[in-house]
């Protein structure tokens, strides 16, 4: 039974979400659905590359992924289906994808361009109903990748992860900020045990709980995606110490 996946900015007070699923169903009736978030903040590729990063591999070979979060759509951008030895992403040629394929072993990319798989009707502002999701109930139903559209070689972005298992100095930044306000760093730390960041004049202690630091109290720890994150004991490190996307972090590693 197929399985596919849904990542987008649509949320769930409209109704694009069921639309999706409804078009999904209609032409690849089979499929199972599983939707890994709809809360994306809108226009917000970074959060998309993160989760998406954080969930693909706990899925079963041959899921296929529809990612839409796409500022672009209507425009000359492309959409890409690439296939990796474990799965299929759909999305647009705009970096959503780039944590996923600079750890994956690609075997094809398309650039998504057959209409014969589309609906027949192509609004400007919804290529998530016109184009991901049947193309993506058509490769369900058995297409081959090369069926949408031609042949394309992506070059393999450069790793985002900074894996860090011995002394030294080590500049990385935020990549994700969870509904909790806990900032995830792009730091891996192996057999480390005394490791201090620093972000924004603040110095943070690498911990192993957030029961470890007290109420209120700033800590860093790795977290459940395997990369260290600074949080607040039931509180928010976005919201203590003013940080975004993208705010520079230090690592010493003593």
């Amino acid at each position: 039974m197929p399985l596919i996946a849904l990542l987008t900015d649509f949320g769930t007070r409209d109704g694009y979400v069921a639309t999706m699923k409804a078009v999904i169903q209609n032409i690849c009736p089979k499929a199972t659905i599983i939707d890994i978030s709809h809360d994306i903040a809108p226009q917000q590729i970074a959060e998309a590359r993160f989760i998406l990063w954080s969930v693909y591999n706990y899925f079963p070979p041959k899921t296929i992924f529809i990612c839409v979060v796409d500022p672009g759509v209507g425009t000359k951008r492309k959409i890409i289906a690439v296939k990796t030895k474990q799965h299929t992403f759909l999305a647009p040629d705009n970096g959503l994808l780039d944590l996923v394929l600079a750890e994956s072993d690609v075997k094809q990319s398309v650039i998504v361009q057959n209409q014969k798989y589309f609906l027949k009707n192509i609004s400007k502002t919804f290529h998530g109903r016109d184009i991901f999701s049947p193309a993506a109930a058509h490769l369900a139903n058995g297409i081959k990748l090369t069926s949408l559209g031609p042949l394309i070689s992506l070059e393999k972005p450069q790793p985002a992860v900074i894996n860090v298992s011995q002394k030294g100095d080590y500049h990385g930044t935020v990549i994700y900020i969870d509904r909790f306000g806990n900032l995830i760093t792009n730091f891996r730390i192996k057999k480390i045990k005394e490791a201090e960041l620093k972000i924004k004049e603040t110095i943070v202690y690498i911990q192993t709980t957030y029961g470890d630091a007290n109420e209120g109290k700033l800590l860093a720890l790795t977290g459940s995606s395997g990369l260290i994150e600074i949080a607040v004991r039931n509180g928010s490190a976005r919201e203590m110490l003013h940080v975004d996307y993208g705010t520079p972090l230090q690592l010493k590693v003593k």
